[in-house]
């Protein structure tokens, strides 16, 4: 994984503006490799979040249409 870990170093210092997300993709890279399940897990926590955050904006929207009505 050394190979790996070098280029991510790299990458930071040729693109700055990814440093964000490469910061956190490497929380799961170890020495073993990329952990899919980890980050599939990740993965599907932030869309679930996402959705909650969607289904709270439509109810309050619909809300205030029927108070407006």
């Amino acid at each position: 994984m050394k190979e790996l870990k070098d280029w991510i170093t790299e990458l930071k210092t040729e693109k700055p503006e990814l440093n964000d997300f490469i910061t956190k993709l490497e929380g799961f890279i170890s020495d073993n490799g990329f952990n899919i399940a980890q980050f599939e897990r990740a993965i599907d926590k932030g869309l679930q979040l996402k959705e909650e955050e969607v289904k709270k904006t439509f109810i309050k929207h619909v809300e205030s249409k029927e108070d407006n009505n």
